[in-house]
């Protein structure tokens, strides 16, 4: 009986692998695919709000500003108070994730030929 009970853990701990191994796949089949979608649901892509991407273009701007100087003591300084800009930004656009798709063109299969 103790056998038989560590048998179904191992077996459920074999699937676990193969549903993390089907969901975190590359290069996946056609069956894969349709199990991947069945059990991950993909969120809809927003946009960026224009709040943050205006904060997030006003900050490097200011980056390129002290970058400009001719002052070293100022560079640094510029680029402290920047960082400290980014931090805060980072802080208030934890909320909003958002994932790029990245666009995937077909790689060329290279085939040996003796």
């Amino acid at each position: 009986m103790p056998l038989l009970i560590v048998l179904l853990l191992i077996y459920c701990l074999v699937i676990c692998f193969i549903l993390a191994v089907v969901i975190n796949g590359h290069e996946l089949t056609r069956l894969e695919k349709k199990v991947r979608a069945f059990l991950v649901k993909t969120k809809e892509e927003t946009e960026v709000p224009d709040e943050l991407y205006n904060k997030a273009y006003e900050i490097v701007m200011d980056l390129g500003e002290a970058l400009e100087s001719e002052n070293d003591l100022a560079k640094h300084d510029g680029v402290q108070m920047v960082l400290k800009r980014v931090e805060d930004f980072r802080d208030d656009s934890k909320d909003f994730n958002y994932q790029t798709q990245e666009e995937t063109e077909p790689k060329p299969s290279l085939k040996v030929i003796k």
